[in-house]
């Protein structure tokens, strides 16, 4: 099947007939406009000419929008037709595309069933902690890629974390700080620098814990200060009263006098 199509035999040039004759006519006019310098009086003159020279301009543009269709019009009929076939062949096409694309679709369903039966194989204790749409590789829907390399795969990620678990739990001790690392762990998992990514968790954890038992310790020794100091400052404020006879002279009456006028001591009479 083929398109048969008649060969364009003769396309005869469209020629100005005229064209030297208008070039040397509008070189000479659009010179003289080119050089004219229009003043105050004459501005009316100005709109005029610019009205007629775009007139010409669009004129000669007009002319050759009309060549062109003329030219352009066996053409676009051409091209309708094609389109035309084209739409019948693309549907016909499009048939077959769905059928495979669901043909494809139903066999990634069933690959992705068997690798989560191997998934569940594998997963073990660690059930509630990897999720299969986790660690699940797209890669291992390629047709190249069997069944027992995606095995190969699951078997290795498990074994890594275990082998990951063991480094993790070698470096910590304390039962709070271990489940807080092992969370942030299988919350990563997918990655491939997941193990760095969690000793570095590790780390970033026992330094907030440094900074907030210094910052409980700097608060405790600062409640204590203030608690002494307020201590004191209570003592200094007390008032204490006594009733007593003084005998002294009169020149010691008047340095008690001015010593208790001093420190702000308040003296009633009994």
């Amino acid at each position: 099947m083929e398109i048969k199509t008649s060969e364009i035999q003769d396309l005869a040039p469209v020629i100005i007939t005229n064209f030297d004759e208008l070039k040397k006519e509008l070189t000479e006019k659009t010179g003289i406009y080119k050089n004219m310098v229009y003043s105050e009086e004459t501005i009316k003159d100005a709109k005029t000419d610019r009205a007629n020279l775009n007139k010409l301009e669009k004129a000669i543009n007009d002319e050759k929008i009309r060549i062109k269709n003329l030219f352009l019009k066996p053409y676009e009929d051409f091209e309708t037709k094609c389109k035309e076939l084209m739409a019948m062949v693309k549907d016909a096409s499009g048939n077959i595309d769905n059928q495979i694309k669901a043909f494809e679709s139903k066999q990634d369903e069933e690959k992705v069933e068997k690798i989560g039966e191997i998934f569940n194989n594998y997963v073990g204790e660690f059930k509630d902690l990897v999720e299969f749409s986790t660690v699940f590789n797209d890669r291992w829907l390629n047709k190249t890629f069997t069944l027992k390399k995606v095995e190969e795969d699951i078997a290795h990620i498990f074994s890594k974390l275990k082998m990951d678990l063991g480094t993790i739990e070698g470096q910590v001790d304390d039962p709070t700080l271990l489940k807080q690392v092992k969370d942030f762990y299988f919350q990563n998992i997918d990655k491939v620098d997941v193990l760095s990514l969690t000793l570095n968790e590790k780390n970033r954890i026992l330094e907030n814990q440094a900074k907030v038992e210094k910052l409980e310790n700097d608060t405790k020794e600062l409640a204590e200060e203030l608690k002494e100091e307020n201590a004191e400052l209570v003592a200094e404020r007390n008032t204490y009263t006594f009733d007593f006879r003084i005998h002294a002279t009169k020149e010691q009456l008047t340095k008690l006098k001015a010593f208790l006028v001093e420190n702000n001591i308040k003296v009633e009479r009994i």
